[in-house]
């Protein structure tokens, strides 16, 4: 007899959770307290902070407090992921990084193939196949796609998309919303 497999733990908005040895997440609270959009901080000496959520103070006070003077980049890969980025630059002088078409002051702009080097990780960014401006990353020592919201959004070329993402042999994907998906290729079949 074949045992179900373990459900991950509950997300649970504002709590720190470890992924892996790289990677934590934090949600922001969503409707109702539910969980809302995921937060990811990646790295242990230096710290990459994807889509740092919204600007509200509890949110930001549980990313510092998971970060602190260790967070050397703020990433915002979509435009609604972006409320955050004056609160988290005041309190930790870190680095604005932006995908093109996200309007925030960005040190650094994020584009096709460019890859982002801390002490302990190589983050590359990926431009989905479906000209539609937005960009996911690839933790490349963990095969992880930091999905953004490419997932939720209907597109023609999305075979294109996860054939591009195919080189990469990717081992899970974290999406902008709820737990981290361990078989990305159902995840890409089930996409609308």
């Amino acid at each position: 007899m074949l045992e179900e497999p373990t459900p991950p733990p509950p997300i649970i908005p504002g709590v720190a959770r470890a992924l892996s040895p790289l990677v934590r997440r934090i949600a922001a609270s969503g409707e109702n307290g539910d969980p809302g959009p995921n937060t990811y901080l990646v790295g242990i000496d230096e710290i990459a902070v994807i889509d740092p959520g919204p600007d509200d103070a509890d949110h930001v006070s549980s990313v510092v407090g998971c970060g602190g003077d260790r967070i050397v980049w703020l990433i915002v890969l979509h435009p609604t992921r972006a409320d955050a980025i004056a609160s988290l630059k005041e309190r930790t002088g870190a680095e604005v990084v932006a995908a093109p078409g996200v309007d925030v002051e960005a040190d650094i702009v994020l584009t096709e193939g460019k890859t982002l080097l801390g002490t302990e990780f190589r983050l590359t960014a990926i431009e989905p196949s479906d000209d539609s401006g937005r960009l996911c990353l690839v933790l490349e020592e963990e095969r992880l796609l930091f999905a953004g919201n490419w997932l939720d959004v209907e597109s023609p070329e999305r075979a294109a998309t996860v054939a591009k993402f195919g080189r990469y042999r990717l081992k899970s994907i974290a999406p902008a919303e709820g737990q981290v998906i361990d078989n990305p290729k159902v995840a890409f079949e089930a996409a609308p």
